[in-house]
């Protein structure tokens, strides 16, 4: 989450009762931290390789002696022998080994050297009967495996709702939504209150930001609409929530979908293995550094009460009150949101692989401290008005609504 600097000093004005520690602005734990130097003993993180883009027609050798040459993996068979796939119920195309060095061949992920490369075939149109309904997680994701890493990168297609905003004049990174409706994304209002409709771009479908060879291509929309909760404060962030109307609905496929909301003032206390997403970059393209793949975060929910008391011991101070339009989670030393960026959606299990909006990473104090929860919009207080703008738009709440 990327925070403006007068916000976080706004922020902090909100609160006059607390003594102000000058590393607080850079402590807030949307901020970037600064990279820690590498041991030399461990291999690099993916954030810190240089990507050389592969060029188109290259040809290689690999270990067998063989001559490949790189293509996106799914023209590839698990023996790196060249197919034809056009028929979207063949799946499993192999792992792809994200640890890339500089003697690989192919350095963007989704591509593999094959021997002798055939065209590729023509997209798949979806069959929207086939379609899931809302929040279904595809926990091993689509297509392929993943190795390397560190981790916390998700699978292809895992997370269908996520959806990544950009500046429409530069495409630069603005932050997360999550995809409520074909033609709605919903994402905190600190995120897009600045811009004017039309100066925001949804793109859904996104994994890998710097390759666009995925057999499934992500989509882009504007936002010809932003509605801002009429009672957001940009000081403090309560009340953090906006919702985008598109200029066209995306066309849902296997990778593309909607996350279901709660119900009015759901109370998500005691759900645990929640998940929150997100780029953590500032820019989307080749710039010369490697690709940052989605990220996900698992972190249970801490009930308001008992957040409110941690916050509190936190340089917030003891007279810091916790609004009541906030959740939070988290708290495991290690992990946080800090991976994840402003407006992004935190998600929770109800069973079966289904999942419900619970937040919207809003705030917090450092990042992946123990017993410092992060904070999220509470997305359960704004349903109803969530409905209300739908209708005031013509569009039904049945995207978004779980059919028991």
């Amino acid at each position: 989450m990327l925070l403006p600097l007068f916000s976080i000093l706004a922020m902090a004005v909100a609160y006059p009762q607390s003594t102000l520690d000058p590393t607080l602005l850079t402590d807030i734990f949307g901020t970037p931290p600064t990279p820690l130097p590498n041991p030399t003993n461990l291999p690099p993180k993916l954030e810190d390789i240089t990507v050389r883009p592969t060029q188109a027609g290259q040809t290689f050798v690999d270990k067998d002696g063989e001559q490949c040459q790189c293509v996106p993996y799914y023209l590839c068979d698990s023996d790196l022998n060249a197919v034809y796939l056009t028929n979207s119920s063949i799946h499993g195309y192999g792992v792809l080994d994200i640890r890339f060095g500089e003697k690989d061949d192919c350095q963007e992920s989704v591509e593999r050297c094959c021997k002798v490369p055939k065209p590729e075939p023509e997209p798949e149109i979806p069959d929207p009967t086939k379609l899931k309904a809302c929040g279904y997680r595809n926990p091993l994701g689509l297509d392929f495996a993943l190795l390397g890493g560190n981790g916390n990168e998700a699978f292809f297609g895992e997370f269908p709702w996520v959806v990544a905003l950009l500046n429409a004049d530069n495409l630069a990174y603005v932050g997360v939504g999550v995809l409520i409706h074909p033609q709605v994304v919903m994402t905190g209002a600190h995120v897009v209150y600045k811009f004017a409709p039309g100066k925001v771009v949804a793109r859904a479908g996104e994994w890998d930001t710097q390759t666009n060879k995925e057999r499934l291509k992500s989509q882009e929309r504007i936002a010809k609409d932003i509605v801002i909760r009429e009672d957001f404060h940009e000081k403090s962030l309560r009340n953090d929530i906006a919702l985008l109307q598109l200029d066209e609905p995306f066309q849902l496929a296997e990778h593309i979908n909607t996350l279901c909301l709660p119900e009015p003032d759901e109370d998500f206390d005691s759900y645990k293995n929640c998940v929150a997403n997100g780029w953590g970059k500032t820019a989307f393209g080749q710039k010369g550094r490697y690709a940052v793949i989605l990220k996900k975060i698992e972190v249970d929910m801490v009930p308001f009460d008992r957040c409110g008391e941690l916050l509190k011991r936190t340089r917030l101070g003891r007279r810091f009150k916790l609004d009541r339009s906030f959740v939070c989670a988290g708290g495991e030393e290690g992990k946080d949101t800090c991976q994840g960026d402003g407006g992004a959606p935190l998600a929770c299990p109800v069973g079966n692989d289904r999942y419900k909006l619970a937040g919207l990473v809003a705030w917090g104090v450092g990042c992946g401290q123990k017993d410092v929860p992060a904070v999220y919009a509470r997305v359960s207080m704004f349903r109803n008005w969530v409905d209300d703008v739908m209708n005031s738009w013509g569009y039904p709440t049945s995207s978004y609504t779980i059919n028991e």
